[in-house]
């Protein structure tokens, strides 16, 4: 198995957007679109426009022998990403009503669900695997690639965020060292405050 950063031109972009969406199905809904198929044409615009946290350069593939994707990482130095450059990437690529709620409130729901992620952070957004292989050690090869970006970047800690209803990811990660330093609980949204929360999960490097 190798780990390669994201080649639009050569990897499927189709496919590496239905990993990531799949990760979080009721924040794509929620920003990007109700109706999956058009989320994920919205995502994929994102993805190949880059400068944002889907962007292309953030986003790193496993492939097996072949050249199979088996699964994919999102990740980055919290210093790469700048608001002023995803606001432009979501000018560009979205409508007047989605770039709205890109701007204005998802960062409003970042704060209250997820991270506050410094710049030498390292942010694992989203571990994704092809659910016809999960078990076969991919997940683990992903993260124990990220924890080698992450120091080759220079980043002091790796950060990433965990919901309340995934403990067995909670528990996978406890695993690989990382530990639980916060929660936050979330009743906006129309999402549920008693189920829908986050674990900000922590690794020091």
């Amino acid at each position: 198995m190798e780990l390669k950063k994201l080649d639009t031109n050569v990897h499927d972009i189709q496919l590496v957007s239905e990993f990531i969406y799949e990760t979080d199905v009721d924040l794509f809904r929620i920003f990007f679109d109700k109706n999956r198929d058009k989320a994920l044409l919205k995502l994929q615009k994102i993805i190949k426009a880059g400068q944002n946290c889907y962007g292309r350069e953030h986003i790193y593939v496993a492939e097996d022998d072949s050249g199979r994707v088996m699964g994919i990482l999102t990740a980055f130095r919290g210093d790469e990403i700048k608001f002023l450059d995803e606001a432009k990437v979501y000018a560009d690529t979205m409508g007047i009503l989605d770039f709205l709620k890109m701007i204005l409130v998802k960062p409003i729901f970042d704060r209250i669900s997820a991270s506050k992620i410094d710049g030498d952070d390292f942010y694992v957004g989203n571990i994704a695997v092809d659910p016809d292989i999960r078990g076969s050690g991919t997940g683990t090869f992903l993260l124990k690639e990220s924890f080698k970006i992450a120091r080759d970047k220079n980043c002091k800690r790796m950060l990433l965020d965990v919901l309340f209803y995934n403990m067995k990811a909670r528990q996978w990660y406890e695993k690989h060292g990382f530990k639980v330093y916060g929660e936050k609980r979330f009743k906006w949204f129309g999402l549920d405050e008693g189920r829908d929360g986050t674990w900000g999960m922590e690794y020091l490097l």
